[in-house]
C-alpha cells in the first residue's frame, strides 16, 4: 500500500522529499481520494489473513466514513471492483467514476471522466501504462487501450485502441497513430 502511496505522490510532485505526502494530501484532492482507495483495497487484502477480520472490524467504518465524504465532497468515485496500478494522477476533482477496470503505472485522468462498465462480460476494460485520459471522456466498453494512448476531450471510446495512438470524438475514433503524448503526462 505504501509504495503505491509514494508512486502515486511522485506523480503530483515529480520530485522527492520527506514532506510531499502532507503537503499533497492538503493541495491535492485527488490523491487524497487515492490515498482512501489504496487504504479501502488494503483492508481487503488483509481480510483474507488469519485474524484479519479484526483489523476490517476497526478500520472499515473510517474507511467508509472517508470514502463517503471523498465520494459527495470531491465527486471522485474510485470503486474497489477497480484495480489501479501505482503512479494514477487525478488532474481535477470532478465527477470521476471509476470502476470494474484495471488501470496500468503512470496513467492520468481529468474531471468528469467515468471508466469502466456496470458488469464485467468479457474480463473488463484494461488501460495500459502510461495512458491519458482527457476531460469528459468515457469508456464504459469491456475493451483494452494500448499502452502510451491519449484519449481526448469528450471521446466516447466504445472500440478496443491500440497502443500510442491519439483517440479523439464520439464515437472515438483513431485521428493519430504513432502519437507521443509523454507531454500530456
Amino acid at each position: 500500500m505504501f509504495e503505491h502511496i509514494r508512486a502515486d505522490t511522485m506523480r503530483v510532485h515529480r520530485k522527492e522529499t520527506a514532506l510531499n505526502l502532507p503537503y499533497s494530501l492538503w493541495k491535492n484532492y485527488g490523491l487524497r481520494a487515492l490515498v482512501i482507495y489504496r487504504f479501502g483495497r488494503w483492508l481487503g487484502r488483509v481480510q483474507k489473513q488469519p485474524l484479519g477480520w479484526v483489523i476490517v472490524m476497526l478500520f472499515y467504518p473510517v474507511y467508509w466514513l472517508l470514502f463517503a465524504f471523498v465520494r459527495k465532497a470531491y465527486g471522485i468515485n474510485l470503486d474497489q471492483s477497480a484495480d489501479i496500478a501505482p503512479g494514477f494522477y487525478i488532474n481535477h476533482f470532478g465527477g470521476i467514476e471509476v470502476k470494474n477496470c484495471r488501470i496500468g503505472s503512470c496513467c492520468n485522468i481529468q474531471q468528469q471522466v467515468k471508466l469502466g462498465s456496470d458488469g464485467i462480460i468479457n474480463g473488463g476494460l484494461v488501460i495500459g501504462e502510461g495512458v491519458y485520459i482527457g476531460v469528459h471522456a468515457q469508456i464504459c466498453a469491456d475493451i483494452s487501450v494500448g499502452d502510451g494512448a491519449a484519449i481526448g476531450a469528450g471521446a466516447v471510446v466504445t472500440q478496443d485502441i491500440p497502443a500510442h495512438c491519439l483517440v479523439l470524438g464520439n464515437p472515438g475514433r483513431i485521428v493519430q497513430r504513432d502519437y507521443d503524448n509523454c507531454a500530456l503526462l
